[in-house]
């Protein structure tokens, strides 16, 4: 009887030591939102790199054909560089909205993630 009873108790603390405690599930909780935030920071990041060669390439070759006419290449050049700036202000205003929307987000999962661990 008492070594069933000592493996009932053994088995039992074993159990405890196995599960995690309020805080561990919360940090754990905590840092897979935080990484996913900053996976979808760095790809917005990664989306506004590439918009903004897009943008550079294409003003670079459109300057590159105007440049063969005389008086209508200036105003190409000019029209190209407004656009180039346009596309790069749309860029930076959408990854800001990403980044603010992913930090909401994820501000809204840690909040409900504490409510849950009280």
């Amino acid at each position: 009887m008492k070594v069933v009873l000592c493996l009932m108790l053994g088995a039992s603390l074993a159990i405890a030591a196995q599960v995690p405690s309020k805080d561990d599930l919360k940090g754990a909780a905590n840092a897979a939102v935080d990484k996913g935030q900053a996976k979808v920071d760095t790809k917005a990041d990664e989306a506004k790199s590439k918009a903004d060669k897009k943008a550079a390439d294409a003003k670079a070759k459109a300057d590159a054909k105007a440049g063969a006419v005389p008086v209508a290449g200036d105003k190409v050049k000019a029209a190209t560089a407004k656009g180039e700036g346009a596309a790069k202000s749309g860029t930076s205003k959408a990854k800001a909205k990403s980044k603010k929307g992913t930090t909401k987000g994820a501000e809204k999962a840690k909040t409900v993630t504490e409510k849950v661990t009280k």
